[in-house]
């Protein structure tokens, strides 16, 4: 079964130019934002680091430091170095927050593809006991401070880069916080945005999958769920979504390195 490694390899010499954007891309880069990048990609959005200097910063730091959610984060880093796809593209505006008080687990990071269109990313739940609660907490409440930021941090980057289009992208958590940022940003900026990436994330209340702005930005949202989604399914969706084959079970599919990206 051919996972994200095997795009990268059979695929990752192809240019954006020759091989637009896609989803395998996407789930590629939800993937990475799992990774704590303090020290290595800067907040700010001017001052930027390609994902090929990125892992070199990265992987020269002792191992103690690395911070890496699953082994095969190091392995990711490295094909990543190593593709001309993706080596090129540029990181800013990470932004990793952990607040106790509010029960808040928030990271976020922007990359410039280098077809014209900058990237959102919304990581999901680390390993944080706040990170879990706070999973906990979105199952009875929409707009937590997680989503409030999710929505501020997409403003944040639209103001940055003005005219441009963007994309928006999130696994798990980070999925919820993708609609949730696209549909309460207004019509306006809603109109700037080509696609959401959703990769089994919880949906909405009731009330949320009612709102004007989630309505207007469903058409726009790409879902995608492995085969026996337990995460994916919690709560309302109301967006068409894509099943995706993992090799793990029950709630181990809920891990991207297990999804079949080819045929």
């Amino acid at each position: 079964m051919a996972n994200m490694f095997d795009y990268l390899t059979w695929r990752g010499d192809l240019s954006l130019s020759q091989s637009p954007f896609q989803d395998v891309d996407s789930l590629i880069l939800s993937t990475m934002s799992y990774i704590f990048f303090d020290g290595v990609v800067a907040e700010s959005m001017e001052e930027r680091i390609t994902i090929g200097e990125m892992a070199d910063k990265f992987l020269s730091r002792p191992q103690a430091e690395w911070k890496l959610r699953l082994p095969e984060d190091e392995k990711l880093l490295r094909a990543l170095r190593e593709s001309d796809r993706f080596i090129n593209m540029e990181l800013c505006g990470y932004v990793n927050k952990l607040d106790f008080q509010t029960e808040k687990q928030f990271a976020a990071l922007t990359i410039l593809l280098g077809d014209g269109t900058v990237l959102v990313v919304y990581r999901g739940t680390d390993y944080s006991l706040v990170g879990w609660k706070e999973n906990f907490n979105m199952c009875f409440m929409d707009d937590g401070p997680a989503q409030q930021d999710a929505a501020d941090y997409l403003t944040r980057v639209a103001a940055a880069f003005p005219d441009v289009e963007l994309r928006v992208s999130g696994h798990s958590k980070g999925g919820n916080l993708a609609v949730f940022a696209a549909a309460k940003c207004g019509q306006l900026l809603q109109k700037r945005i080509v696609e959401v990436y959703n990769q089994d994330g919880p949906g909405f209340s009731e009330e949320m999958i009612q709102d004007t702005g989630y309505l207007s930005i469903l058409p726009k949202v790409r879902s995608f769920l492995p085969q026996s989604s337990v995460i994916g399914m919690l709560l309302e969706h109301e967006e068409a979504y894509t099943v995706i084959r993992s090799k793990s079970v029950g709630l181990l599919q809920h891990d991207l390195y297990t999804w079949n990206v080819m045929g």
